[in-house]
């Protein structure tokens, strides 16, 4: 492998300065890293090993940190050239060390020390795929994604670090928004793997037809081109359900489009599939699943639909939207039987604000103060409260979002159910 360049002039003497800084702050991690690990050694190999090890160990770390204070000269050789010695333990802190340079954002040393190691043939194959692996995750930080994905495909190609090599090709595709080639990556990974993408693979189906939408909508085709352009999106969208029939993103698009088109029977259908595929996601779609209704004119179904409501618990916009068509159709008594009902049923911080609203004009005049900030008082209380939160990284927010904008992941943002959400 090449000398690796350094990415930015840094001078032989600001290098210096910034290794023994970094040298001292590392001091007291690299004397428990020792010691623990020459403890793990000692229950097993005896005292002797353990002070051996130990000293190896600290050794090799000031060999390696003066090393690199000195190859940050400009005649740009790398560090850690064959006079140090490097055994398994060493060598992962060698790693965990370039690893901190990155954190750091000194990407320079972070490639010097990760590339060097994995050049030591005196290494075990795990130990260099594991530095390879950083190395690739290097270039990734220093935007040379053509070297980072490089690295990743030769760990592939030697059946190193499969599964983490993927999902930052993965990762990188998804960053630049590149859908058909994360399609493309990701039909690999699970082909290799046997691990199932299928829900992941459906949000990028979905991707390229919001794209699609999109285009329409800002370029401002015409009618022709916009019917083309819609009838693409909706294969876009099916085959998202052919990956993941439990995708209910593509069937909320494919609802949407369906309004969009006056087919409500259609949009009806797909909403109430919705319901089956993720029920949390009721408070989403109830809006317009009632409107779907409406301007179908069926009121048989409209009211079958309802009956259907009363007969279970529901998330708190549920039974407020549900409230607001009963109070339409059979008044306000009716409806407000129906809320009662519903908010003892499931208790929540929004219902019992609605019903205190509700009550603030029947209360006497003397009492309506009270109960008017004690309406106040849970306004903000409610409003505080986030609707939305990531499973996998406690991501707060009132907005759904089907990526997480916290850890990335997907279908990992969901309602708040309960008393203190829907």
């Amino acid at each position: 492998m090449p000398n690796v360049p350094v990415l930015g002039p840094v001078t032989w003497a600001e290098n210096e300065s910034r290794m023994y800084e970094l040298l001292w702050m590392l001091l007291p991690v690299a004397a428990a890293g020792g010691w623990l690990a020459g403890r793990r050694y000692a229950m097993t190999t005896g005292p002797d090993r353990f002070w051996n090890d130990a000293t190896t160990y600290h050794r090799d770390l000031h060999s390696l940190l003066s090393e690199t204070a000195a190859d940050s000269a400009p005649d740009d050789t790398l560090a850690l050239g064959s006079p140090v010695s490097v055994e398994q333990d060493a060598a992962e802190t060698h790693i965990a060390l370039g690893n901190m340079f990155r954190r750091r954002g000194d990407l320079d040393s972070a490639i010097r020390i990760h590339a060097s190691l994995t050049r030591k043939n005196q290494l075990g194959e795990d130990v260099r795929s594991e530095a390879q692996l950083e190395l690739a995750r290097d270039y990734d930080s220093a935007g040379l994604l053509d070297r980072s994905e490089a690295q990743f495909r030769a760990l592939l190609k030697a059946n190193r670090q499969v599964d983490a090599s993927y999902e930052h090709l993965l990762q990188i595709s998804e960053r630049a928004s590149d859908w058909q080639r994360a399609i493309q990556t990701a039909d690999e990974f699970q082909n290799s793997t046997g691990r199932n993408l299928g829900s992941r693979i459906a949000h990028y189906y979905c991707e390229i037809a919001e794209s699609l939408i999109a285009a329409e909508t800002t370029n401002g085709l015409n009618a022709d081109k916009a019917a083309g352009g819609t009838e693409d999106a909706e294969r876009w969208l099916e085959n998202a359900l052919k990956r993941d029939p439990a995708c209910a993103r593509a069937s909320i698009r494919l609802a949407e489009l369906a309004v969009g088109e006056k087919n409500f029977s259609e949009a009806i259908d797909l909403y109430e599939r919705v319901e089956q595929q993720r029920p949390e996601l009721m408070p989403e779609i109830i809006s317009p699943l009632f409107e779907s209704l409406e301007q179908l004119g069926d009121e048989t179904r409209l009211r079958a639909y309802i009956d259907r409501i009363k007969g279970r618990l529901n998330a708190y916009s549920v039974i407020k939207t549900t409230r607001n068509m009963i109070e339409r159709m059979d008044g306000e008594n009716a409806a407000d039987e129906f809320f009662k009902d519903q908010i003892v049923k499931r208790p929540s911080l929004k219902g019992l604000r609605d019903w205190a609203r509700g009550q603030l004009e029947k209360s006497r005049p003397n009492e309506r103060g009270k109960v008017s900030v004690m309406c106040d008082m849970l306004d903000q209380v409610v409003k505080d409260k986030p609707g939305y939160v990531c499973s996998e990284c406690g991501f707060r927010g009132q907005t759904r979002h089907w990526r997480c904008p916290g850890c990335n992941r997907w279908d990992t943002v969901h309602t708040v159910i309960g008393a203190e959400g829907e």
